[in-house]
């Protein structure tokens, strides 16, 4: 559930564009007209971003995110550039981000991979191919090695089945070798990335509930053997995205605000791409793990502009 507040009456995309316009004058952020931006940018769906963006362009001829994108020194300004581009274009280009050198990211990858509809991910896949002129499986499979390699690349190439419908004598089979793969510690065995890179969500889900009935554990728990193990811990987050995603979001935002992760704007990435998608129960999530509301969090870890975006992004009452 989303929790992005927008105007039951939204000025037409001219009059945002045009107020917009002001707001960068010269080209640069003029000093003060950024409540002004969050007050715009930050309280419109993706569609009404999308127009406005093309109505600025056609007015203008400029590109909206222009000189955000060539001056991306500030929290405050990256962030509303990664909200403003469509969807699609964000996920292209974090995966992109994730792929290089100095920002490399099997995490953010995964994330994409798992949490995104089939048809969503296609999307995705179309628009790094269209913009980097390189597909994505290819650059994931060249920027990644040994396991990483064999669990991300059939990842981000899967076209999974969205309905409910599951195959409960495939679930206590699977759950089955699951078990024994996992006893073996054969944890980059093919049967376990095949069944974790291909089956529905639905269907690992019931997997991984008959695997529990069958066995007494939880798999993620039976996957702890080494805690120090980054292949096992990545394994363990692709099931907790598969199957309970507002889980692994809290988390990782939990290990952002206490500055306890390794991922430096995990913070901005979760709270950019969710606000349109499950923030509500990413919300919930975090209230119930940590007894405290996810923007106190936020507002005590974060100030300025930066912080009135991302309370605005996830629906503050007063943002």
């Amino acid at each position: 559930m989303a929790t992005l507040k927008v105007p039951s009456s939204v000025p037409p995309a001219e009059e945002d564009s045009e107020q917009l316009r002001k707001a960068f004058a010269g080209n640069k952020l003029m000093e003060n007209n950024e409540a002004l931006i969050i007050q715009i940018l930050a309280h419109r769906n993706a569609a009404q971003l999308k127009l406005i963006r093309e109505t600025y362009a056609a007015t203008y001829g400029e590109d909206l995110l222009k000189d955000l994108d060539s001056e991306l020194w500030s929290d405050f300004q990256r962030a509303l550039l990664l909200w403003t581009l469509d969807p699609t274009e964000r996920d292209a280009y974090l995966v992109n981000e994730a792929n290089k050198q100095l920002t490399s990211s099997n995490w953010v990858i995964m994330e994409i991979a798992c949490t995104r509809s089939s048809n969503d991910l296609f999307l995705v896949r179309k628009e790094y191919h269209a913009r980097y002129k390189r597909s994505l499986e290819e650059d994931v499979a060249y920027h990644t090695t040994g396991d990483y390699r064999k669990l991300l690349v059939p990842l981000v190439s899967a076209f999974r089945y969205e309905g409910d419908e599951v195959n409960m004598m495939l679930a206590k089979s699977e759950a089955k070798i699951l078990h024994e793969k996992i006893c073996d510690k054969a944890y980059n065995h093919e049967e376990v990335i095949r069944i974790l890179t291909t089956r529905s969500k639905a269907q690992i889900n019931a997997t991984l509930n008959q695997y529990n009935s069958q066995f007494g554990n939880a798999i993620n728990k039976d996957l702890k053997s080494d805690p120090k193990d980054d292949y096992l811990s990545l394994l363990r987050a692709t099931i907790k995205c598969l199957t309970r995603p507002e889980k692994y979001f809290e988390k990782t935002l939990r290990l952002a605000i206490n500055k306890l992760g390794k991922d430096e704007w995990a913070l901005t990435r979760v709270v950019v791409t969710q606000a349109e998608v499950n923030m509500q129960c990413i919300k919930e999530e975090y209230h119930k793990r940590n007894s405290v509301p996810l923007e106190r969090a936020i507002a005590g870890d974060t100030s300025g502009d930066y912080e009135n975006l991302l309370l605005a992004l996830i629906g503050h009452e007063d943002a």
